[in-house]
This record gives C-alpha cells, structure tokens and sequence, in this order.
C-alpha cells in the first residue's frame, strides 16, 4: 500500500482548509494502524493540531530545523519506517504502524510561498516520485484574480504531483468576473474538488474539537438525528468521489 503525502494549501485564509484536512486525515486513520503523521504550519495553534493534539507537530518554516523535519521525515519513514538520527524525540507518537505512514500537511496560508520555495529547491516532488511516495496537493481556491492567478502558478510548477483545486461552496462566491482590462490575465482553472456546503447546525457539529469523522464513518454517533447524519455522509461521499475522477467543472463556465 503506498504511502500518500496530503498537502492542504491557499492563500487565503479562513477557506475550509482544515476542515478539508481533517477529513482526509481522519479518513487515513482508518487506512491501517499508526496513521497519519501530520504537520501543521500555523504556529498560531489554530490550524489541525487543535483536532489532532497528539499526532500533529507543529511546524515553524521560517526555521531550518523544522524544515528538515517535515520533509525527510516523510521520505525517510516512508522508505525505513525510521525517521533518522534526531528525529523521534521531535515527532508524535507514531505507534507502530510508521512504515508505509501517510502523512497530512495543514500549511498556513502565510506560508504558501516560503513551503513552494523548499518543496522546488530540495527536489522534494522528485524524490518522492523515486520512492513511490503519492503526493497530493488540494489548494482552495478564494475568488480573486491574484489567487487565480496563484493557483496556476502552483499547479503549473508540478510535474508527478496530483493537483485538486477545490472550490469550497460553503464560504465562497459562486463565480469570478474578472474586469474587462483583467480578462486577458485570468488563468483557466478545473475544479477538482466541489466541497458541499454544510448546514450552520451540522457545521457546528463537526467543528467541534472531539468530532472525529473516522468515529462518524465507524458508526459511534448512534444518537446523531437522522438529517445531521445523512448531510455529513453526503459530504464525505461526495469527498470521496471526486477524487477519485478525473477533474470536472470550470471556474470560468
């Protein structure tokens, strides 16, 4: 079973991001023991680590040290199981499934740029493609020309990375009409990812900070009523099966 690397990113903030990540994170628990290892990169303590307080390690980019824990951590306990020497005391517990470990990154939308810069400049892409690492990148998409035109930077760098521009129904605009002078300067984008929007009440309940999607998807909320059931598993259905096809819908239709 290969290992997969999820990469959660935008340059907005406030876009559904970590909801996004939870579920994917939640869902790879579910994969087989140990899962995930997960990096969150807002230091500000707002972001996955609040879900996930024993799993996650807190990522500061604008430091070395951390830089090298995040990125060898995943290519060496996915090749060894073994995140080398001065790593362990650094790093949640694992437990023993790390060998073959999936791994889950929040990155805070202040620190798009800073991660890209390294993930180009280390060769990140490339070596995970030689390892059989499956990296993944879903970017949510704010309804501005500059993160447009963000958006196409970041797809267009990648050569073996899976790309998932997600438009996130529930916080954003239903559509972008650029100025007619920006018309020309608009890059076509695919949606991947269409996120239902959830009711207040439902959002309210898979907001809180001990809702485990992968305890929903195991069937431990017996006393959920009925619609709030019905509206997550539409959600999480709909999660799962687009991205497991190919990208559909347009920005700009």
């Amino acid at each position: 079973m290969a290992s997969v690397v999820h990469i959660f990113c935008s340059d907005t903030a406030r876009t559904g991001k970590t909801l996004l990540a939870r579920v994917f994170a939640d869902m790879s628990s579910l994969r087989r023991e140990g899962n995930p290892i997960i990096f969150d990169t807002d230091m500000s303590g707002n972001g996955i680590v609040n879900y996930f307080p024993g799993k996650t390690r807190l990522i500061d980019l604008s430091m070395v040290a951390d830089q090298v824990v995040m990125f060898d951590t995943m290519m060496q306990l996915h090749e060894t199981g073994n995140p080398g020497p001065g790593f362990p005391d650094r790093l949640p517990d694992i437990g023993s499934g790390a060998l073959g470990a999936d791994f889950v990154v929040d990155l805070a939308a202040s620190d798009l740029g800073r991660f890209f810069e390294m993930f180009n400049d280390i060769g990140f892409e490339r070596g995970a493609e030689e390892a059989g690492l499956d990296v993944r990148i879903y970017y949510m998409v704010n309804w501005s020309l500059k993160s447009l035109q963000r958006t196409d930077r970041i797809r267009s760098m990648l050569k073996s990375s899976e790309f998932f521009a997600v438009r996130n129904m529930g916080v954003q605009a239903f559509s972008f009409t650029p100025r007619p002078h920006e018309a020309d300067l608009v890059p076509q984008i695919d949606i991947s990812l269409f996120l239902k929007a959830l009711s207040p009440s439902v959002f309210a309940i898979v907001n809180e900070k001990d809702f485990s999607f992968a305890r929903f998807v195991s069937g431990e909320y017996t006393e959920m009523k009925t619609r709030a059931n019905r509206e997550i598993w539409n959600f999480l259905e709909g999660i799962y099966n687009q991205t497991s096809l190919p990208a559909r819908g347009s920005m700009m239709s």
